[in-house]
């Protein structure tokens, strides 16, 4: 009698294994019966409020919810993103669309396929004592850049007021501090609306310094964008189309909650302090929902402003040759993303 319960309880034991195994086995397979797509981005710089909308849909899960598994790889000096995506390193790259211009012109099949940066948060700044206001008043002056082809921007500058680059402005290389602006070496700075300004208010009052906006002297390039192989873009559509659209997500619950978004960058990074985060943020959506636009536009490729850039950037030397707007840009997978 003892055997044959002993017998009856291993068989029971076995057949609930089994059925637990059995049970185990399909939910594993329901878990990874659709795998997800994998993507790599290539950031600009290290994470930071100006990239705050792809952090956010990574960490919300809204690429997941697209069907994607999105690797963000840090940027940094000695990283470029249109080499990293040119060699297959990542398959979407960030960089600013007046690089990505002369990547073009150099024989790579880039295209811009979302342009974050609506208007470009790039400043000179001066103290207001020096009387310095508009881009007419640098001729003579010591002007700080950090060049790498953020120059552009300033020769275009020069040329809309009349001067000449090369022969009626002194500039100078800026490091990465703004030592040379408080000793008074450089007379006119540059800063970045998001960054390096909000430091210098830190220090100063609004009222101490003058700004010249790129944007409202009429020499903005674009800059901050998405860009992809185009190759890349025609074999992968759909997967194109569901990244932008999650993307995109991501920027809209950013502009939505900055202080949260701001928080999940420096849980990241932690490469500056929460507060500087947070303000960061918010001067970031400044320019990636400029006024006048709303949520629905974020991403946008708007024809004007990427005409403009091009044709600046060729009448400032940033190309050799005006690049063909319809080679440059691809706004389809924008647009079905935002059906």
């Amino acid at each position: 009698m003892i055997i044959v319960k002993f017998k009856k309880i291993i068989g029971l034991v076995l057949v609930f294994s089994l059925i637990a195994v059995v049970i185990s086995g399909c939910g594993k397979q329901k878990t990874t019966s659709k795998e997800l797509d994998k993507i790599t981005v290539q950031s600009l710089w290290l994470p930071q409020g100006q990239f705050a909308g792809l952090y956010v849909a990574d960490s919300k899960g809204f690429y997941e919810e697209e069907g994607i598994d999105v690797e963000i790889l840090p940027g940094g000096t000695d990283v470029s993103s249109e080499e990293q995506v040119e060699n297959d390193v990542a398959q979407v790259g960030v960089a600013f669309y007046s690089s990505v211009l002369t990547y073009q012109e150099g024989g790579y099949d880039f295209i811009n396929v979302f342009q974050t940066f609506q208007t470009s948060p790039q400043y000179l700044v001066a103290k207001a004592s020096s009387g310095i206001k508009t881009g007419a008043d640098l001729k003579g002056k010591n002007v700080g850049s950090w060049f790498g082809g953020r120059q552009y921007e300033f020769y275009a500058l020069a040329q809309l007021n009349g001067l000449d680059p090369e022969k009626d402005i002194k500039w100078k290389q800026q490091d990465y501090t703004l030592d040379q602006f408080n000793s008074g070496e450089l007379d006119v700075a540059s800063a970045m609306s998001y960054n390096e300004y909000l430091l210098l208010l830190q220090t100063y009052q609004e009222s101490d310094l003058n700004v010249i906006d790129m944007n409202k002297e009429g020499a903005a390039l674009l800059e901050d964008c998405l860009f992809v192989k185009r190759s890349w873009a025609e074999q992968n559509k759909d997967l194109l189309v569901r990244f932008l659209r999650a993307t995109i997500k991501g920027w809209k619950y950013t502009s939505e909650n900055p202080e949260e978004a701001a928080q999940i960058v420096y849980n990241i990074g932690q490469n500056s302090t929460l507060d500087h985060q947070v303000a960061m943020t918010k001067k970031v959506l400044e320019t990636v929902i400029p006024e006048g636009n709303n949520a629905s536009q974020i991403g946008y490729l708007n024809p004007t402003s990427i005409q403009r850039t091009i044709d600046l950037g060729y009448q400032s030397g940033l190309t050799k040759n005006k690049i063909d707007i319809s080679k440059s840009v691809d706004s389809s997978y924008w647009e079905a993303a935002v059906k």
